[in-house]
């Protein structure tokens, strides 16, 4: 891989030229003599440069973006940082002056060719470990992190997965066979990386079957297999070494963990275990696993009578059996809004969603006009476009619980317990009258003979019962990894100890993405970044910013942690690791890149359209009618504009900040 770029932070040639410009200053490179009195001394020492570092004894040079002004303690600085050593009594830099060689001194101008003795290379080094790094999980991101490790050359590592097939516990199992992807396929790839292709696929919502060939195909492709030890669970984890201050004092890193493995693949009483040594143990156990179940009162009678109750998750029901039938289905998040998809996947009758309140739901265009932004969209553009699908059910998403906003509603934020359903046919539902939304705070009071008595007295006909009521951690993920407290994404303050899953409820003024490989990527380098420089790890704990967090109960593990923690972790740590930093602003980047290839604004308009009107038909058929796609071209554009604009004014006010 391409060494990180080091960002000399002192001047920007871009910024420059165009100050000059407005100055009157820039002119043809032959005007440019010692005569230009436009020009002056000041002006002079900010030019851009670049200097020329040669390694003494070796072959390896490192090209930097200076200025005229720029010193060799500047630089002595800069290559401290980034080897994460002193510049001083270390680094000596020589130069070839005629036929001399002389040492230039911390204050003089860094000269365009010089020679750096003291150091071994321009490579920071990293820790190498004596027993490999375990990676449990071969999901998104424990996929993911093997691939970040072979693309960073280290071969080191073993990826555990109780399943017999990579892809993950939320596609094979808290999906069904109907689910789809709610966010867009440029922004939920394995070869989200800027050194490899794009997929092939422009159709923005795979299926979950389609997601998991993808997934086993990347693993083939980019040969993450032989590193994977399927249908092996991790049954135990022994970490009684680990001694944080022992560690930091003397700069050893030698802690294992051992690990009690056994095989899934063999019937339970004959799972024979194995122990395996690892110097670091990354954990990536997937979203919240555990189902939250509820019993209704009068179930057994609704059953008897041959109603249907299930959990429309884990392909637990067979939608087939709900053709024609009128279903409630219980809840009002990102899982309800797909079943609501589902059912009308398979023609069932009347809909009722019930639910204690409404969480706000975002229509696919807005998610689109969040992924493909190059900076992150505000939450009042964000609710401002969702007004044309609001206004087709007459909903007002401003006054929604988790909206707090100022009156002239300019200014607000969004926090809400759940993720957003993405989809376009949840309001579609509502639209055609399909669907009912019940907002009741009572909840479902009991059911009888194929009817649901909701708490405030409304009685809905059904023939079958769909729950959807969220989930909860799992305390299993707590008790693996010993975890007494979190420090940002690291068990106990340990570096070598990481566990990530997918930060839970939406809490933004500012949205960057919906979707979950920007997220992925980013943190599959913060945790290899520590586990080869753990020092730098404790730099961080020492500012205290790093939030911590414990167990809450059995329902709420210490691992599981909202999107406020999880944003603020990631800013924190990407602020104090430049190479973090610079990574971050290649993805930002990337994003927006990917979502354009393969999503431009009027072919993902074209597929929203299809969707939308292959729903109609069916609605038709059923002797209903209800609006067009509501988002034209002329509609979209408008909200780019907007979204554009923010970005652009976001710009300006950076600069006038940096002077």
């Amino acid at each position: 891989p391409a060494r990180p770029w080091i960002d000399p932070g002192l001047y920007d040639p871009a910024k420059y030229r165009e100050a000059a410009v407005e100055a009157g200053l820039m002119r043809a490179a032959a005007a440019v003599t010692k005569s230009a009195e436009a020009t002056t001394l000041e002006d002079y020492s900010k030019t851009s440069v670049t200097t020329q570092l040669l390694l003494w004894g070796s072959d390896e040079t490192l090209s930097l973006p200076v200025t005229v002004a720029t010193t060799v303690w500047d630089v002595k600085l800069m290559l401290g940082q980034r080897l994460a050593v002193e510049p001083t009594g270390t680094m000596n830099f020589v130069t070839k002056q005629g036929c001399y060689w002389r040492e230039q001194l911390d204050h003089e101008e860094i000269r365009r060719k010089v020679w750096v003795r003291g150091i071994k290379t321009f490579e920071r080094e990293r820790v190498e470990h004596p027993h490999p790094i375990a990676v449990i999980g071969a999901g998104h991101i424990g996929l993911r992190q093997a691939m970040i490790f072979l693309k960073h050359r280290q071969t080191n590592f073993v990826v555990f997965d109780r399943k017999p097939k990579v892809g993950g516990q939320s596609w094979w199992d808290q999906a069904n066979t109907t689910s789809k992807l709610q966010t867009e396929l440029g922004v939920y790839h394995l070869n989200f990386d800027e050194t490899l292709p794009p997929p092939k696929s422009d159709y923005p919502w795979p299926s979950r079957n389609e997601l998991l060939e993808h997934f086993a195909a990347c693993a083939k492709e980019y040969g993450l297999l032989p590193y994977c030890r399927l249908s092996t669970n991790v049954k135990h984890l022994d970490s009684s070494g680990f001694d944080a201050l022992s560690q930091r004092m003397n700069n050893k890193w030698d802690t294992k963990y051992e690990l009690t493995l056994e095989r899934t693949d063999a019937p339970k009483g004959k799972r024979q275990e194995t122990h395996f040594q690892a110097s670091a143990v990354m954990l990536y156990p997937g979203n919240l696993s555990i189902p939250r179940r509820d019993t209704y009162k009068g179930e057994d009678i609704f059953l008897e009578a041959g109603g249907c109750i299930a959990y429309g998750m884990f392909d637990e029901l067979d939608y087939s059996e709900i053709r024609g039938k009128n279903v409630a289905i219980v809840g009002h998040g990102a899982f309800a809004v797909e079943n609501v998809r589902s059912c009308m996947e398979y023609d069932a009758g009347q809909l009722y969603l019930v639910c204690r309140r409404k969480n706000l739901s975002m229509p696919r265009y807005v998610s689109w006009l969040i992924n493909q932004s190059k900076s992150p969209v505000s939450a009042g553009l964000t609710l401002d476009a969702m007004s044309p699908m609001y206004d087709l059910v007459g909903f007002d998403q401003w006054s929604y619980y988790a909206v707090q906003s100022n009156a002239a509603r300019t200014n607000c934020s969004i926090q809400q317990k759940v993720r957003f359903g993405i989809g376009d046919v949840y309001f579609l539902a509502i639209s055609w009258g399909k669907l009912e939304v019940i907002e009741d705070p009572l909840g479902v009071k009991r059911v009888a003979e194929r009817t649901m008595f909701c708490g405030s007295g409304r009685k809905l006909d059904v023939d079958a019962i769909l729950k959807l009521l969220g989930f909860v951690g799992n305390a299993e993920n707590d008790r693996l990894m010993r975890i007494k407290e979190m420090v940002g994404f690291w068990v106990n303050g340990d570096p070598k100890r990481y566990l990530v899953a997918e930060p839970i409820s939406v809490m933004a003024t500012n949205f960057g993405g919906t979707s979950f490989s920007p997220g992925a990527i980013q943190w599959s380098e913060m945790g290899m970044h520590f586990v080869h420089y753990p020092m730098d790890f404790y730099g961080i704990v020492e500012t205290g910013m790093l939030p911590r967090h414990k167990a809450e109960g059995e329902d709420r593990p210490a691992y599981v942690v909202d999107a406020r923690y999880g944003t603020s972790s990631m800013i924190l740590v990407a602020a104090m690791v430049p190479w973090l930093g610079e990574r971050g602003l290649v993805e930002g980047k990337l994003k927006h890149e990917r979502m354009w290839a393969l999503h431009p604004i009027d072919k993902y308009l074209k597929y929203c359209k299809e969707d939308w009107d292959h729903y109609c038909t069916k609605m038709r058929a059923e002797g209903r009618s209800g609006p067009e796609y509501p988002y034209t071209s002329e509609v979209a554009r408008r909200y780019l504009d907007a979204a554009e604009a923010e970005h652009r004014k976001g710009l300006a006010a950076a600069e006038a900040k940096m002077g």
